[in-house]
């Protein structure tokens, strides 16, 4: 299963996105579930480097993804997260098998 955590500071802006594990519907380098979540991805980094030179901290390898983003975030940067995250949750609604989405908040 593929495991998708999302972070939010109190007033709702994503600090952290982490992907984990692999869907297991197809063999590897087949798994159309698995692909769509390295497209969500490896979407979210080039968008946030070169469309809103924002790019995260953190790794992004197969199958393992642990990314924080800028603080403040821009307006751009903020879309183009909002934006992966409601694919996230797509993908996690109609393959409730396979991917799972958590939303969390961190205090401070």
């Amino acid at each position: 299963m593929i495991r998708v955590r999302l972070w939010r500071d109190p007033l709702g802006q994503p600090e952290r996105l982490a992907v984990t594990g692999h869907a297991g519907r197809g063999q590897y380098g087949q798994d159309i579930v698995c692909a769509a979540a390295s497209v969500l991805v490896e979407t979210l980094l080039l968008g946030l480097k070169d469309v809103a030179d924002q790019p995260p901290v953190g790794s992004a390898d197969p199958g393992h993804a642990d990314l924080r983003f800028a603080c403040p975030m821009s307006r751009e940067a903020r879309a183009i997260v909002e934006t992966v995250v409601r694919g996230f949750q797509d993908l996690a609604d109609s393959e409730p098998k396979a991917v799972s989405f958590e939303n969390r908040n961190t205090s401070n």
